[in-house]
């Protein structure tokens, strides 16, 4: 979803541009990277960096899914500071959980699509 903030007014679409000068956030409840950017060695504790292209919200301290591009989840993070400029967000996080590779696979499965939702609603 993006979120759209004009004259001081919030403005959520899916994918549709609104016509009017703003600037486009994101709102992010995971982290997805490319698999190449996520570390082969994931270390719970340690500092990681990450670059995303757009302008991105993430909350800080809360844990959430690390993820590929393709939704295999990889643990969950926490994402201690970012900042947003020149259409382009980045920050770091940190492994605050690990999981077997069985736990992943299943995680993985139990994600739900955007499209899995518009069905249903």
């Amino acid at each position: 979803m993006r979120l759209f903030l004009i004259d001081n007014k919030v403005f959520k679409s899916s994918k549709t541009k609104i016509n009017k000068v703003g600037n486009p956030i994101l709102l992010q409840a995971c982290l997805r990277l490319d698999k190449q950017e996520i570390p082969k060695e994931l270390t719970l504790g340690k500092e990681e960096k990450f670059f995303k292209e757009g302008h991105r919200l993430y909350q800080l301290d809360v844990p959430m899914d690390l993820r590929d591009s393709q939704w295999n989840f990889y643990g969950r993070i926490i994402i201690r500071e970012y900042t947003i400029g020149k259409d382009r967000t980045e920050g770091t996080y940190v492994l605050v959980k690990q999981f077997s590779e069985e736990e992943k696979k299943t995680i993985t499965k139990a994600y739900v699509s955007d499209e899995e939702v518009k069905e249903v609603l």
